[in-house]
């Protein structure tokens, strides 16, 4: 059991450095887009990305963690021959919805741009449907890989799909800036690198699959003679993958459904306002500097959680909740809180610098302080749905994002014409919190986390207020220090050691007050026995240290 938590964790590292890697590639991708070609374009690429992302991620997210959930299954009964077919069905099943899907987008383009209230969107949403038809069978093999808690896979694929849908839209978008293209002709070409980027991570999964070993312990081969493979008619098992995927599909669809919400309303709510729709679409890229780096947030965590699912399935002996599958999701609901705080903190305080540094002026500082802020929920929603899932409840999560979409839509209409893009950064702020306290509420009812006490916040207070002195003093010193810089350059020389600086004295705040202790750190892949780790045993309080190292191993550590 010792082996396996220990590759969980390095999967569940491997993942998230994946997904934040893949994320910061991105956020980089939207640079130059913004810098070269203005803030109306980006307003109108942010726009489609949010229709194509939303099929997207229905089928490179949520799909994945129901195969996995399903292989992990049949791994765990030794049924490595059910595990391959099963496989089989589900690329065959998404395929067949990928392909239906292009063809609902690219026949209904014009209806959905009009819809958003932007008639030039049409082409761009007809370039982005054509990586519908690749993407869903990548999907079924990531998910497939991470049934197996073979991470590598999956996360190579992330990256290979990133960086070739990144290589795309910058060629692109130099040919069209080349050669004057219109708003809309320039959207539509940078939008062919989700088809370009789908390719790659398909041809990355396959090209690694024939390298890899395959899944071939002494244990699952004992326990494969002992048990029939699953011989499931091929319309059970079709309905039993159905059945799993759509809810975690629903599940995992929160950014874009949230992005979705704001590309259909808020630039018709600005312009009802007063703006015009030149001034509607400017405004909403300058909303999407912030959203680009929530979503930096939400992605890093929900890669990480990914990982939690196979394990905490296999974990699962009956409908109750045991010791073990406790403290996985206590544990993992405790470094969410602590890694969305610290995020909502930091980019709360540091809002102006990034902003400038990566934008080049601070039109939109207000949102992106206040989408900043909602990274705690964000983070939470992320992890506590996940926890969810592996956990076997596959309904509520989805329930709840229903929900807070409903109260992020009714948000925006009350907000939005009054406070214009702030207004709808805080309906997110307010949206995401909620999904995230139904979550917990819903973890709390199956006993998979304690209930809260007051005395429990107050060690990792210490840390966030350790944070945010450090960050705002050093910001402030450094500002003063490189005032006669070029704007754009002062400003990353503020933010970049700001950041480093602020999660040191997080972490060492941390240790020191005893809220991070060995069993917890021990538990992150390469700090074991390392300088790191002695460095942190020197700032833990001896009394923390003792109650530490008298815990049992399997006990859940405590909430924050």
């Amino acid at each position: 059991m010792k082996s396996q938590s220990s590759q969980l964790m390095r999967g569940a590292a491997l993942l998230g450095g994946a997904a934040l890697l893949s994320k910061l590639i991105g956020t980089l991708q939207k640079i130059p887009l913004q810098n070269l070609a203005g803030d109306r374009v980006f307003g109108l690429y942010s726009a489609v990305y949010a229709l194509a992302v939303m099929w997207m991620t229905l089928a490179a997210a949520g799909i994945p963690v129901a195969v996995s959930a399903l292989v992990a299954e049949r791994i765990a009964a030794g049924d490595e021959r059910g595990a391959r077919r099963l496989l089989r069905y589900a690329a065959a099943l998404l395929s067949a919805s990928g392909l239906a899907a292009f063809a609902v987008l690219w026949a209904a383009a014009d209806t959905l741009a009009a819809w958003m209230g932007a008639p030039e969107a049409a082409d761009a949403i007809r370039a982005s449907s054509l990586a519908l038809l690749v993407a869903p069978l990548t999907a079924a093999l990531r998910g497939y890989s991470q049934g197996r808690l073979e991470m590598g896979r999956p996360a190579l694929s992330q990256l290979a799909e990133q960086c070739a849908r990144v290589s795309f839209m910058l060629c692109a978008l130099g040919w069209a800036l080349q050669h004057a293209w219109s708003a809309a002709s320039t959207a539509a070409s940078v939008h062919g690198g989700l088809a370009a980027g789908a390719a790659a991570g398909l041809a990355a999964m396959l090209i690694s699959g024939r390298r890899s070993q395959p899944y071939d312990s002494s244990e699952q081969r004992s326990a494969a003679t002992a048990i029939d493979p699953s011989n499931e008619p091929g319309r059970v098992l079709l309905r039993r993958i159905v059945r799993v995927a759509l809810p975690i599909a629903a599940g995992s669809i929160v950014a874009p459904l949230f992005g979705l919400i704001d590309a259909f309303t808020l630039p018709r709510l600005l312009q009802s306002a007063g703006d015009t729709a030149g001034a509607a679409m400017t405004a909403f890229g300058e909303y999407n500097r912030g959203v680009a780096l929530l979503q930096l947030v939400s992605m890093a965590a929900a890669g990480a959680a990914a990982a939690l699912v196979p394990s905490l399935t296999m974990a699962r002996s009956g409908p109750g909740v045991d010791a073990e599958s406790r403290a996985q999701a206590a544990f993992a609901v405790r470094l969410a809180w602590w890694f969305g705080a610290a995020a909502a903190v930091g980019l709360a305080i540091l809002a102006r610098p990034i902003n400038v540094a990566l934008f080049a002026d601070a039109r939109g500082t207000a949102a992106m302080a206040v989408l900043g802020a909602a990274a705690l929920g964000a983070a939470l929603q992320a992890v506590s749905a996940a926890v969810l899932q592996g956990l076997g409840d596959l309904r509520a999560p989805a329930v709840h994002l229903a929900l807070a979409a409903l109260a992020k839509a009714a948000l925006n209409a009350a907000l939005v014409p009054a406070f214009g893009i702030a207004g709808a950064a805080c309906a997110a702020a307010c949206a995401y919190g909620l999904a995230a306290a139904l979550n917990l509420r819903a973890l709390r009812r199956l006993g998979a986390l304690p209930t809260p006490r007051l005395g429990d916040a107050a060690r990792p207070t210490l840390a966030l207020a350790a944070l945010a002195a450090t960050a705002g003093g050093s910001s402030l010193a450094l500002s003063a220090l490189t005032h006669g810089l070029a704007p754009r350059v002062a400003a990353l020389l503020t933010a970049l050691p700001c950041i480093a600086l602020g999660a040191l004295a997080f972490a060492a705040m941390l240790a020191a007050v005893g809220a991070l202790g060995p069993r917890e750190w021990r538990a992150i892949p390469g700090l074991a026995g390392s300088p790191a780790e002695r460095w942190l045993l020197r700032l833990q309080p001896a009394s923390r240290r003792a109650e530490q190292a008298s815990g049992e191993p399997g006990a859940p550590p405590p909430m924050p």
